[in-house]
């Protein structure tokens, strides 16, 4: 590091406080506190965080103050008050050196991009089923969770009937896909029939099978997670598919922590298959919705006829171009940047 102007490493005994032939402090010692003041700062602070424009660092004031009690020592009378003076600015620099700093702020960028690769069934033109994602594209203080249910529960015989007698953790949800002892992989929950929603009744599921009474676990990854607080836009796109001759209407909405949220819904009409082509559209729309820290929203979809589904369509030639998946979803935070404190 550079040395001050002036700077000097007199020691005490070697030079008297106040020069006997004027009375006044000596050059050397006045040379001593201006070296002290100029590597205490003089007067500034160098990990200062007023470019960030969140305040003055503690006691800036107190630079002044030493500043003009230096310049001021020259003038002294006695060595009494001399040392009085350096005894109080001794106290003032030991306040600067052990005040507390602010925590050093960043900006944090929240946003988060998802998506799948799978086919999305319905299987009831009655029930709604969330949109779900087995891809994170980009994810930055936006999650994409699982919605969880464990019960007990037989299914059949030989039947597409499931009949749930508890559950440890829930509740079910349709278009859950099922995992458990003698369960045909890929099953999923296609509605309920009987009992209290989400809980202990009957349910229909996708394949037919006999699975006797056991741990049952439902997974559907649908939950859209924010982890700061802040007004966020929600986009989609959803690659719908019609396998039927008639055309047959879609409806996709938002649902926030398991509750609809109002005039959220949009309508598709899917096109009919046409000669050897199935019907396709892409319904896609924007929201703004506020979320709290932890909150989470889901997009949820219904159809009027089990023929339309949500498709993925796989990489294709002539000419060649990537994979559709089946649906596509970002979120991004819109309202003001937030600080966030960071350690050192």
């Amino acid at each position: 590091m550079t040395s001050p102007i002036n700077a000097t490493n007199i020691t005490p005994p070697r030079v008297p406080l106040i020069d006997e032939r004027t009375g006044l402090i000596s050059r050397e010692w006045y040379r001593f506190f201006l070296n002290l003041f100029t590597l205490t700062g003089s007067g500034t602070n160098q990990t200062s965080l007023v470019d960030l424009q969140i305040g003055p660092p503690p006691n800036q004031e107190s630079f002044t103050t030493i500043s003009l009690e230096l310049d001021g020592v020259k003038t002294q009378p006695t060595e009494e008050s001399a040392v009085e003076q350096i005894a109080e600015m001794q106290k003032q620099v030991d306040a600067l050196l052990s005040a507390p700093f602010p925590t050093p702020q960043v900006l944090q960028l929240v946003y988060g991009a998802f998506y799948s690769t799978a086919n999305q069934p319905d299987g009831s033109s009655t029930t709604a089923y969330p949109i779900v994602y087995d891809t994170t594209a980009y994810s930055k203080n936006v999650t994409l969770e699982d919605r969880t249910a464990v019960f007990t529960a037989s299914i059949g015989p030989a039947s597409t009937t499931m009949t749930v007698t508890a559950i440890a953790s829930g509740p079910i949800y349709p278009g859950m896909v099922i995992t458990g002892t003698g369960v045909t992989a890929g099953t999923y929950i296609v509605s309920q029939t009987t009992g209290t929603d989400g809980s202990t009744g009957n349910y229909v599921v996708s394949a037919s099978q006999t699975v006797a009474s056991t741990t049952i676990t439902g997974t559907c990854k649908s939950k859209l997670k924010a982890e700061i607080a802040g007004v966020y836009n929600v986009q989609f796109s959803v690659q719908f598919v019609n396998t039927s001759s008639n055309i047959h209407d879609t409806d996709i909405w938002m649902r926030k922590n398991g509750t609809n949220v109002a005039d959220t819904n949009s309508q598709f009409s899917v096109p009919n298959r046409h000669g050897s082509i199935d019907g396709h559209l892409i319904g896609a729309l924007n929201l703004f919705v506020e979320l709290a820290a932890d909150e989470y929203i889901e997009l949820m979809w219904a159809t009027t006829d089990t023929s339309t589904t949500i498709e993925y369509i796989a990489a294709q030639t002539g000419p060649v171009r990537p994979a559709a998946p089946s649906a596509i979803v970002t979120v991004d935070l819109v309202s003001k940047p937030t600080l966030q404190g960071v350690s050192a």
